[in-house]
C-alpha cells in the first residue's frame, strides 16, 4: 500500500512537471510572438536578434529554436515585400487617378471633331477642283485606283497592323497602340475604354485625310498625263465622253483662307505616377495629343498644296489643245 501511495506521487509530481514547462514554453513563444509583432517591418530589429542567437550553444536547444524562428519569419518578411513589388502591375488606378483621366480627356474629342471639319471644307475645294478639270477633259478624273505596287504595300501594311496592332495614318505616322481592355482592372479599363473611342474618331480623321489628298493627286495625274491640253488631241476631233457642269463659284470658307492657320499646339498634361497602369495611359494620352496635333498640321499643309493644285488646273484648262504644254503638277 505504502509502494502504491509513493508511485502516484511520483505520477503527480511528473505531470505537474511537464505541465510546469509546457506552461513556460507556451510563455516564452508568446513573448517570442510580441517581439516578433513589435518588430514587424523592422528588419534590423530581426538581424540583431539573429546575430545574438547565432552565438548560442550547441546545447541551448531553446535558443537554437529561437534563431530558427527568427530566420523563418525574416525570410517570409522578405518574401511579402517582394510579393508587393510584383503586385504593382496587378494594382488598379485610384478613383482619383480616374477622374483625373475623365477630367483631360473629355475636352479632346473637341479638337477631334475640328480636324474632320477642316477636313470636309478640304473636301469640297478639292471637288471643285475635280469638276474643273473633268468639265475640260471630257472624262471622269481617277483618284481611288490603285496600282499593283500600291496594292502589294498595302497589303504588307495590313499585315504589319494586324501583326503588331499598330495603326498607320495617310503619312506613315506610327501611332501608339492601345493595350486590350480585356486585360485591365476595372477603372484603368473604364479610362482606356475612352482613348480606344478617341482614337478610333483620329482614324477617321486621318481616312478623311487620305481621301482628299488621293483626290489632289487625281487631279495632278490627270494633267501631268495630258501634255496636249484639256482634250489631248485636236479640238475639231475631240468629242467629250462625259458631261460636266463647270462649276460657277468656288467654295468660300474662313477654312479656305491661306491666312488662318489650322495647326493646334495643344500639350499633354504632365503628371508622374508610381502605379504601371497609371503610366501607361498618361503615355498614350500624351500619345493621342500628338496624334491630334499632327492630323492637324497635315491639314494645313495638305490646304496649300490644294490651292497649288487648283492653280495648275486653271493653267491647264487655259491651254490650247493639240499643242505641247506638259505640265508636271505632281511637282
Amino acid at each position: 500500500k505504502n509502494s502504491g501511495s509513493s508511485y502516484v506521487e511520483k505520477k503527480k509530481a511528473l505531470f505537474w512537471s511537464f505541465f510546469a514547462f509546457g506552461l513556460g514554453t507556451m510563455l516564452a513563444r508568446a513573448t517570442l510572438f510580441s517581439l516578433l509583432v513589435s518588430a514587424w517591418g523592422d528588419t534590423a530589429v530581426i538581424d540583431s536578434a539573429l546575430q545574438s542567437d547565432d552565438q548560442c550553444d550547441a546545447a541551448d536547444a531553446e535558443c537554437s529554436f529561437n534563431a530558427l524562428q527568427l530566420r523563418g519569419f525574416k525570410e517570409e518578411m522578405e518574401l511579402e515585400e517582394g510579393n508587393e513589388e510584383d503586385e504593382g502591375w496587378l494594382k488598379d488606378i485610384t478613383t482619383k487617378t480616374k477622374n483625373h483621366f475623365k477630367h483631360i480627356l473629355a475636352p479632346l474629342q473637341k479638337p477631334i471633331v475640328t480636324n474632320y471639319q477642316y477636313l470636309t471644307v478640304l473636301d469640297t475645294y478639292v471637288n471643285y477642283t475635280m469638276r474643273k478639270i473633268e468639265n475640260a477633259t471630257g472624262r471622269v478624273v481617277v483618284w481611288n485606283k490603285k496600282s499593283l505596287l500600291q496594292e502589294d504595300e498595302e497589303e504588307t501594311q495590313e499585315f504589319a497592323e494586324d501583326e503588331f496592332a499598330e495603326v498607320q495614318s495617310t503619312y506613315g505616322r506610327r501611332r501608339r497602340h492601345v493595350g486590350k481592355s480585356e486585360d485591365l482592372p476595372p477603372r484603368a479599363r473604364y479610362i482606356n475604354k475612352i482613348l480606344i473611342y478617341l482614337n478610333k474618331e483620329m482614324d477617321a480623321v486621318w481616312n478623311l485625310n487620305t481621301i482628299v489628298d488621293r483626290k489632289r493627286w487625281g487631279v495632278g495625274n490627270t494633267i501631268t498625263s495630258s501634255p496636249y491640253g484639256p482634250h489631248g488631241e485636236h479640238p475639231k476631233r475631240w468629242r467629250a465622253n462625259i458631261t460636266v457642269p463647270f462649276p460657277t463659284k468656288a467654295p468660300s470658307n474662313p477654312v479656305l483662307n491661306l491666312n488662318n492657320s489650322l495647326t493646334m499646339h495643344m500639350k499633354p498634361e504632365n503628371r508622374k505616377y508610381d502605379n504601371k497602369y497609371a503610366q501607361q495611359l498618361q503615355a498614350d494620352y500624351a500619345s493621342l495629343i500628338d496624334n491630334i496635333n499632327d492630323a492637324s498640321k497635315k491639314c494645313n499643309d495638305l490646304r496649300a498644296r490644294l490651292f497649288k493644285m487648283n492653280w495648275y488646273a486653271d493653267k491647264f484648262i487655259a491651254l490650247p489643245s493639240g499643242v505641247w504644254n506638259k505640265i508636271d503638277a505632281q511637282s
